[in-house]
């Protein structure tokens, strides 16, 4: 609140309409009398040399701070409070503020009012001896009452009298309801039985009777002060940031917000909050009401002093651009470049240039680059914004192919600036970018390392709902997914849905379930479920859905289907560079499971083998090689063949999921057999008999029953080959009996 508003909330006479008042409310009187409660406790302990304990004063501060900063209670809502835990009083001090509440609207009238109005008693309450400083919170609280209410007319000071007896009549009415009952005196005290509810009607008049009251006694009862509301505007606003699942209901949120406006019409944040806890629930009708609302009642004067929401119009961009609305977002953002030049902000005219570029597809990456290198200690309003375009060309790069040690070197850049002005919420979206970025390049055992990493300090860095945190659940699920630990992928993920319900944060556990789905019934030959996921993720990244929609067919062996979607994919421009590469891997995956041996299947993935080793992604190499393998090995070519599946055993079975590991064991196995001559080709076999094993077992805790049973099939075929009779029966055995437990069509056996 700046210097303006603090006049206009000190003077009741104010003649804005409608008018900003912070009249002290019965609420806050019952505050200062359960304060002056305390004090006089704590003056009777220092007499009689008894120390209060520091448990106790600890309560009683934290009781104060949550009555100050919150909105106003009903009396019984505060007596409530006061009467269970954590804020519960001593049973002496709460029977001295029944009785001070009681003989405040009885026997001592009008003047224990004016009593509050009087300097002289209010500096008794601000005494540091007993731990009530005059600079502190609780002191500033009691002489903003205290300077009101001595401007106040005889004929207020009767009005707020009224109001005060009527809150306390009504709270004492509604605790009497309740497992209290009402004696002599207004004193409340614990009942054996509890009295009979009161009828609906009566308890429907009680709530109406709050309206009428207000009207005969012509003075405005205002629930939500100014600095009130905005605690509860801006702990809500960094809780839906940050951590969705602790905030209000979105129906309780909005019920508070419609609270505050008809309190304080003027207050611009308010209206933004409501727009932000319309975006939860997908109601852009009135979140873009709430956001033209928030533009009407911005005053000039604040603009340049409000540092939460200084200019609306970028959301309202923001919001365009998001329904591809694009004129009128470059309309919005003109109107918020020209007040951002008209107040001299420099982070809004950054983040409002960096918007128009991104919408006119002109990202001056050099730019950011020059800043970032040339960036001080005393441009600390710009900090954030060069981070968050430090880790916009992050992600960018990585789509793009870029080389890990330029994108490492931008991270390092962005450390080093949260690291030098504690930016813990940037510190955490790196720590997630990190383990993004090796996911992408192969490394899956760093990116489970760092999201592990991001996960145990999750509550230093308070991050329980932001979107890193839901990209790091998301990236250490899918992960133990590939690993064969589909329940506690499932257990993450149904974690990251409690945490982060809605969109945006929300996107990346979707996509992950959506690929963990969609491998399960791969694995499985489980196809309306696999294409079923693949519908849902279309909703959330088109060319991944069709990606993975051409993998299904694939594994169905419905080649046309697979072709046609992958030339499709293969047609588009914008593709990225690592989807674009596995395109051409699944259209080398047609060629060799419709048994077109061409060089063009080789040339293939060769030129996908080249441009995978500049971009360095080891990994992805390595699978390239694995079906380089495969194909060498049916053309008759062996020694290439094992020398292929040779280079790329290490990454495999350092990075690669449980799938690609056993599948690489059995390729090799296959190789090796193809490169010994016929003699040493069952002593070779029975050497490698416990890697095949280990394959089929790999496969079963994935569900995999295709490939388990082509382990038996060829395992069943070599010892009959080999005039090995007894293993022969044995894994014909195994073959029969895991058939008939998971009966697979024939058609889908001896896949690639």
């Amino acid at each position: 609140m700046n210097l303006f508003e603090e006049l206009d909330t000190l003077d009741p006479s104010s003649k804005l309409v409608p008018p900003r008042i912070e009249t002290p409310t019965p609420h806050k009187i019952a505050v200062l009398i359960l304060l002056k409660q305390y004090v006089k406790e704590k003056k009777n302990s220092m007499d009689s040399g008894i120390t209060m304990r520091p448990q106790r004063r600890r309560m009683f501060c934290m009781l104060m701070f949550k009555l100050i900063q919150e909105a106003d209670m009903t009396y019984n809502e505060l007596h409530n409070l006061i009467t269970n835990k954590p804020f519960k009083l001593d049973a002496l001090m709460l029977e001295s503020f029944e009785k001070a509440m009681s003989e405040f609207c009885g026997s001592a009238s009008i003047e224990a009012l004016f009593d509050f109005a009087e300097m002289q008693n209010i500096d008794t309450l601000l005494n540091e001896d007993y731990g009530v400083s005059q600079f502190s919170m609780v002191g500033v609280y009691v002489r903003r009452v205290a300077v009101v209410l001595e401007r106040f007319s005889f004929a207020e000071m009767m009005c707020m009298y009224r109001n005060i007896c009527l809150y306390y009549e009504r709270g004492i009415r509604a605790l009497s309801s309740g497992a209290r009952k009402l004696i002599v005196g207004g004193v409340l005290h614990r009942a054996q039985t509890p009295p009979p509810s009161a009828p609906e009607e009566e308890i429907h008049k009680d709530t109406a009777e709050p309206k009428q009251e207000q009207g005969e006694v012509g003075q405005p009862l205002s629930r939500w002060a100014p600095k009130q509301a905005k605690f509860f505007i801006n702990k809500q606003s960094e809780l839906l940031d940050n951590d969705e699942s602790s905030a209000l209901s979105p129906k309780q949120l909005q019920l508070k917000v419609q609270q505050i406006i008809e309190d304080l019409p003027l207050n611009t944040t308010s209206y933004f909050l409501g727009y932000m806890n319309q975006l939860r629930i997908r109601d852009y009708y009135n979140a873009l009401s709430a956001l033209h609302r928030a533009l009407d009642r911005s005053p000039v004067r604040l603009m340049s002093q409000e540092k939460g929401y200084q200019y609306f119009c970028i959301n309202l961009a923001v919001l365009h651009a998001t329904f591809g609305h694009r004129e009128e977002a470059l309309a919005a953002l003109r109107e918020s470049i020209m007040l951002a030049q008209e107040h001299g902000d420099k982070r809004s005219l950054n983040l409002a240039n960096t918007w128009h570029c991104l919408l006119r597809d002109e990202l001056p990456l050099s730019y950011v680059q020059r800043s970032v290198a040339d960036i001080s200690d005393a441009d600390g309003n710009l900090l954030q914004n060069y981070t968050l375009a430090l880790h916009f060309a992050v992600k960018l790069g990585t789509v793009a192919g870029y080389q890990p040690l330029r994108l490492f070197d931008l991270l390092q850049h962005s450390d080093q600036l949260t690291n030098r002005n504690n930016l813990s919420n940037h510190a955490s979206e790196a720590l997630a970018l990190r383990s993004a970025v090796w996911c992408a390049y192969g490394r899956h055992e760093l990116s489970a390392l760092y999201a592990q990493l991001l996960l145990s300090v999750r509550d230093r860095f308070n991050c329980s709902g932001s979107a890193g945190m839901g990209s790091a659940l998301a990236s250490y699920a899918m992960w133990l997914h590939l690993q064969g630990e589909l329940p506690l992928a499932r257990v993450l993920l149904h974690r990251a849905r409690e945490q982060l319900p809605r969109m945006p944060n929300a996107e990346c556990w979707m996509i992950s379930q959506c690929h963990v789905t969609i491998q399960s019934g791969i694995y499985r030959c489980r196809w309306h479920d696999a294409l079923k996921a693949c519908d849902q993720l279309h909703l959330l990244d088109p060319s991944a859905a069709m990606q993975q929609r051409a993998a299904i067919y694939v594994a169905k062996r419905e080649f046309f289907n697979a072709r046609r979607l992958l030339d499709k994919l293969a047609a588009k421009s914008e593709l990225p560079f690592l989807l674009r590469m596995r395109v051409q891997v699944l259209l080398a995956y047609c060629s060799l499971a419709e048994g077109n041996f061409s060089s063009e299947a080789v040339m293939l993935l060769l030129r996908v083998a080249e441009d995978m080793s500049e971009s360095q992604m080891d990994y992805e190499l390595a699978t390239v090689d694995m079906l380089l393998a495969q194909v060498l090995l049916m053309l008759g070519m062996p020694q290439k063949a094992y020398q292929a599946i040779k280079r790329s055993m290490d990454d495999i079975h350092i990075n690669g999921g449980l799938y690609e590991r056993a599948k690489a064991d059995f390729v090799f196995v296959r190789c090796l057999l193809a490169i010994k001559d016929a003699n040493a080709r069952k002593a070779q076999l029975l050497k490698s008999l416990d890697i095949l094993e280990r394959s089929a077992q790999s496969f079963k805790k994935l569900s995999a029953h295709a490939k388990v049973l082509d382990v038996y099939v060829f395992l069943a075929q070599r010892f009959n080959e080999y005039g090995e009779r007894t293993l022969r029966n044995k894994y014909a055995g195994e073959f029969r009996r895991y058939f008939m437990e998971h009966p697979i069509p024939r058609e889908y056996l001896g896949g690639p």
